[in-house]
């Protein structure tokens, strides 16, 4: 039998598909094979390629729309598992798919708020359904179902195929470095910006700073201004050097008196 070939352009033959609030439980009425799964059992019919299965593989060359590629292997031979959109799908853990029906599910999604949702459980050997109000938390998983495809062998497709591989290896290191050295990664991004952000952001830098120092030279001037008053008052008066000082006058001797020599008056003799 010849592998069923996934065209390029497919969609969904019925609207509604992949709705983000369509939640269903599959109860396999088995204990703990029952699971939160985006879409009902009605989707292998409507929403999926032809002849899907939960254990075929496609022949194809891109996930469909509204589908991303969640995981592959590491060589360029594996297959690769297309993930809904509808939600952060990676793939399930490849140690879990031995569990019951674990195959069905291969696409995984943690929730990221928890509170209130309505679900329609469908309990699949008794081909009942009845509607329930769930609480979910973010330590619970919403399923969904996967559409697996590998390339064909050819000299396009084999560089399709390894173009994928190289893609898919580099976004993981991204990932890891990322979370690593988160100022590597922001460094990264601030070299993303093309020649005109790059200009702009000069041009407002060079602005802002020349507005700063026009400011600063604006507060000393005027500190300055405010505090030469002050300054003057303040200023010590500095004696005057000799030859600033004005000349004395001469001193000026006081007069000499005269001796105190009694004054002796002689008479004349009297005539006869």
């Amino acid at each position: 039998m010849s592998t069923p070939t996934l065209p390029a352009g497919w969609t969904p033959t019925q609207a509604g598909c992949l709705k983000t609030n369509d939640f269903w439980i599959w109860d396999n009425e088995e204990l703990g094979d029952a699971r939160t799964v985006l879409g009902g059992p009605s989707q292998t019919s409507n929403c999926l390629p032809s002849a899907w299965d939960a254990t075929l593989t496609y022949d194809g060359t891109a996930c469909p729309l509204h589908y991303t590629s969640a995981c592959m292997g590491a060589d360029s031979a594996s297959a690769i598992t297309c993930c809904p959109t509808a939600y952060a799908y990676t793939c399930l853990d490849t140690t879990l798919l031995s569990a019951p029906h674990a195959e069905t599910f291969r696409c995984m999604s943690r929730h990221t708020t928890g509170g209130t949702i309505v679900v329609t459980r469908t309990a699949l050997k008794a081909n009942t359904i009845a509607v329930e109000t769930r609480t979910q938390s973010t330590n619970q998983h919403l399923a969904a179902l996967a559409i697996v495809y590998t390339i064909p062998v050819g000299p396009f497709c084999l560089s399709t195929r390894n173009s994928l591989l190289i893609g898919r290896q580099t976004s993981t290191t991204a990932s890891s470095i990322a979370s690593e050295t988160p100022t590597s990664t922001s460094k990264a991004s601030s070299t993303s910006l093309n020649s005109g952000e790059a200009a702009g952001i000069g041009v407002g830098a060079a602005l802002a700073v020349l507005l700063i120092a026009s400011g600063i030279a604006w507060f000393l001037w005027r500190r300055r201004r405010l505090l030469r008053p002050q300054a003057e008052e303040k200023r010590p008066i500095s004696p005057l050097s000799p030859a600033e000082r004005p000349a004395e006058l001469p001193t000026v001797e006081k007069p000499t008196e005269l001796s105190s020599v009694p004054l002796v008056i002689h008479e004349l003799p009297a005539g006869n």
